[in-house]
């Protein structure tokens, strides 16, 4: 066997070495670095790590803008070291979206690193092809995106004595998503990786909160939650969902009937302005009294006018809107201009019909 040889097959198995996944528990669980640090990231099932309570809440502030509201996130973990002897292990944290975290062990800081490649090679976020609008709990389908989604990874390390129970905190900013496509309020929404955790030994005690901005404020959640006050919704689950948590919530301001979607919206307002419409020419006629289309076609326009907020989008949200209240204004007076003239001509023909 020529030394040349050789040493191609040692540089051969070398680079297949490299190549083997790092393994790591996603939410907690040991970290191992192959020679050089190559390859990609592995869920470990067998970490000898337990969570016993995963505590979740999602506080939504106002912001300035509708494009500045972000939800502060804090996570809490309640970790168990299972074997009898000390233990450090590597800990790497999922968000959909890289951004400022911090960890906490009480009032400790635990050191942060953001993981370059957080790809897992058996664990991936899933594709989310629609978002519920959350008025009428409809989906809407959302642009296609072939790449699918993406996560981003923090990683920190613990380390434990035997038996020992850590309490952490986990602090992030989550923008979300924002969806404006042909609906009258805006749709906000959120996602929240919990399948990484059931890489963990045991079943957590798992806790959501959502505290919404105002009460003005409807709520769609894919796992259910009780609303506990005019902004706030909890579920406590005894142990880890089958998928994700998404939820979405609008504001429902200036929303009359059971749809945020602004065709179908606008439809309904026009199509109840027209039968107000006919309802008040036809007790116009009756009685003969044009008054009566009178008075009620002002509430009539002012009801088209406050409900039909939004129609086309940008930029031509304001023209289309401006153009229907004019038609419906134009419609309703010359609606009235006809009532007048027919119930004058039957008052005088009455009147021409009575012997003197």
């Amino acid at each position: 066997m020529s030394w040349v040889w050789i040493r191609r097959l040692v540089l051969t198995l070398t680079a297949l070495f490299m190549l083997q996944p790092i393994i790591v528990s996603a939410n907690g669980g040991p970290l191992v670095d192959p020679a050089g640090g190559y390859g990609l990231l592995q869920l470990d099932d067998q970490s000898n790590i337990s969570l016993i309570r995963e505590q979740v809440t999602f506080d939504i502030g106002q912001g300035v803008t509708p494009y500045e509201r972000e939800a502060e996130v804090s996570v809490l973990y309640e970790l168990h070291n299972t074997n009898d002897s000390p233990h450090t292990v590597a800990i790497i944290f999922l968000t959909p979206a890289q951004g400022e975290l911090t960890v906490t062990e009480g009032s400790k800081p635990v050191p942060t690193a953001e993981v370059d490649d957080p790809r897992l090679v058996n664990w991936a976020p899933g594709m989310k092809a629609a978002v519920t609008e959350p008025i009428s709990g409809k989906p809407l389908r959302m642009a296609n995106n072939s790449s699918g989604q993406e996560a981003a990874g923090n990683r920190f390390t613990l380390t434990f004595g035997p038996g020992e129970t850590k309490s952490i905190t986990i602090r992030y900013g989550d923008r979300g998503g924002m969806y404006d496509k042909g609906v009258i309020n805006t749709i906000y929404s959120h996602l929240y990786y919990l399948s990484p955790a059931k890489f963990w030994e045991g079943e957590p005690l798992v806790e959501l909160e959502v505290r919404l901005p105002d009460s003005g404020n409807r709520l769609h959640s894919n796992l259910l939650l009780e609303k506990a006050d005019d902004v706030t919704y909890r579920a406590t689950l005894k142990q880890l969902p089958e998928e994700e948590w998404y939820f979405s919530f609008a504001d429902s301001s200036r929303i009359l009937f059971p749809t945020n979607r602004e065709k179908d919206h606008n439809l309904m307002v026009l199509g109840t302005s027209f039968v107000g419409a006919i309802l008040a020419a036809g007790a116009a006629l009756f009685f003969r009294k044009s008054s009566f289309f009178l008075v009620s076609a002002p509430f009539i326009l002012l009801f088209t006018v406050y409900y039909i907020t939004k129609m086309g989008g940008y930029p031509f949200n304001d023209i289309f809107v401006a153009m229907t209240d004019v038609v419906v204004g134009s419609c309703l007076l010359l609606c009235y201009m006809w009532i007048r003239r027919r119930n004058s001509r039957l008052l005088r023909k009455n009147a021409e019909e009575i012997p003197t």
